[in-house]
């Protein structure tokens, strides 16, 4: 019993000092100042002359010992869209994303792009010297590649073994930001710097992932599909079967319709797990006929309608508590009752529901009305096609025959984060007591 007693008392102790280090780490609340923005920087200025840098999830940061007389952000991009450089200088000193730089002369910077600068025989992006570039010939080529006509960098790292010589930009489905993560030359291609194992240049295609915020980007070289620089797998994780080369089709690529990008081979529906790039078996369709796609998220074979759907879990009972986003559900659902070949677009049509506007499309089957909306918006719950009820009202179709997938969210809110904000919520207790008892 004592020995019981003491190792609880080493636990307690050892949370206790995590809880202290993370309410010491914690930044807190922004101090409360007016500040009076920059045009078209991220820096701003205060009343009482101090300088403030906003940093991205970070918030408001004062930049230490600027001169507010002489003070200037370095004006960033403007060809494609705005670009902001990060960078400013005063009279005696020069800085990076609100951090002062000693080693630059500031009247010797000259702005290149997408944070790359030069400055006396030197180029820089950031804070990061391009080690052994020749300072004068340094361009940015795409996004945040640059090189001098030997050497190629990325985000101001060299890539060795790149062919200059033979740079092109990948192809593209459509245009999104993904596209500024990808270069290649005559034998690679490049993501992020790194080298897309495996892919052919020749025949690289950026796959547009419709809504994606969270980076999950997708190559094919008309052989395999790619997840940033790596290949997916060709083997099946939890059935150790290996797909034909060539079998894999890409389905979904759709963030808003569902969250998991799908594939399919045959009779079998997959998805991708993109936190451990794994290729898992999602479901198995009753016919092996081919699938079209009549809309997005929506889909046909021989025998049924397919809908794609996504859920979005805010609080998952039991996966460790804590409030905030738990993870998300997608995958496809079959529409009960309907003979696919009867199943016809009608009319494009407005409705109301929750108090929001829905545009999309109507379509109908032996008497039975379907929408299939454009604008997905925020709800928990999205669905490619939904019903309407017998006042007229759009309605969600039953899930009697559905298949999904689950992923949990890597910055899902856990023990430690609890733990954290009840120490803070007893401390501002605690605090608020003590001015209570000095007011009386």
């Amino acid at each position: 019993m004592r020995r019981w007693g003491q190792g609880l008392a080493w636990v307690m102790a050892v949370l206790s000092l995590l809880v202290t280090l993370m309410l010491l780490l914690d930044p807190g609340e922004e101090p409360k100042v007016t500040r009076t923005d920059y045009p078209v920087s991220r820096y701003s200025h205060d009343e009482d002359g101090g300088i403030w840098f906003l940093r991205a999830g970070e918030g408001q940061h004062l930049v230490e010992g600027a001169d507010p007389e002489t003070f200037e952000p370095v004006p960033g991009d403007s060809r494609k869209g705005f670009f902001y450089s990060g960078l400013a200088r005063d009279r005696e000193h020069f800085y990076v994303d609100g951090h002062r730089k000693p080693e630059v002369d500031p009247d010797s910077v000259g702005y290149l792009g997408r944070h790359y600068y030069r400055a006396d025989e030197r180029v820089y992006y950031r804070n990061t010297l391009l080690d052994g570039a020749e300072a004068a010939r340094v361009r940015v080529r795409h996004g945040d590649y640059a090189d001098d006509g030997a050497r190629l960098y990325y985000q101001g790292h060299w890539i060795a073994g790149a062919d200059v010589s033979s740079l092109s930009e990948v192809a593209v489905t459509e245009r999104t930001s993904a596209d500024f993560y990808y270069l290649k030359d005559a034998s690679r291609v490049y993501y992020r710097g790194k080298v897309v194992q495996g892919a052919e240049p020749a025949d690289f295609t950026v796959i547009r992932v419709e809504g994606d915020t969270w980076g999950n980007h997708y190559g094919y070289d008309g052989r395999r599909y790619f997840f940033k620089d790596q290949p997916l797998p060709d083997q099946v994780a939890d059935t150790g079967r290996t797909l034909p080369p060539g079998a894999l089709q890409l389905l979904q690529a759709d963030k808003e319709f569902g969250w998991h990008v799908l594939f399919h081979e045959d009779d079998t529906f997959y998805f991708h797990q993109p936190f451990t790039n794994e290729l898992k078996m999602l479901c198995r369709r009753d016919s092996s006929a081919p699938l079209e796609a009549l809309a997005q998220g929506l889909y046909r074979d021989d025998r049924h309608l397919y809908y794609a759907w996504v859920e979005w879990d805010w609080n998952r009972g039991g996966r460790g508590g804590g409030h905030g986003l738990q993870g998300w559900s997608s995958g496809l659902a079959v529409v009960p009752d309907v003979d696919p070949d009867k199943f016809r677009f009608i009319e494009k049509a407005r409705y109301r529901r929750a108090g929001s506007a829905l545009r999309g499309g109507v379509y109908d089957a032996d008497g039975q009305r379907f929408f299939h909306p454009d604008y997905k918006g925020a709800a928990p719950y999205q669905a490619a096609l939904m019903g309407f009820d017998e006042s007229g009202e759009l309605r969600h179709l039953r899930h009697d025959s559905r298949c999904g997938a689950y992923t949990e969210s890597s910055n899902r809110p856990g023990f430690f984060r609890d733990m954290k904000d009840a120490v803070k919520w007893i401390g501002n207790g605690f605090r608020h007591e003590r001015q209570e008892d000095g007011a009386d």
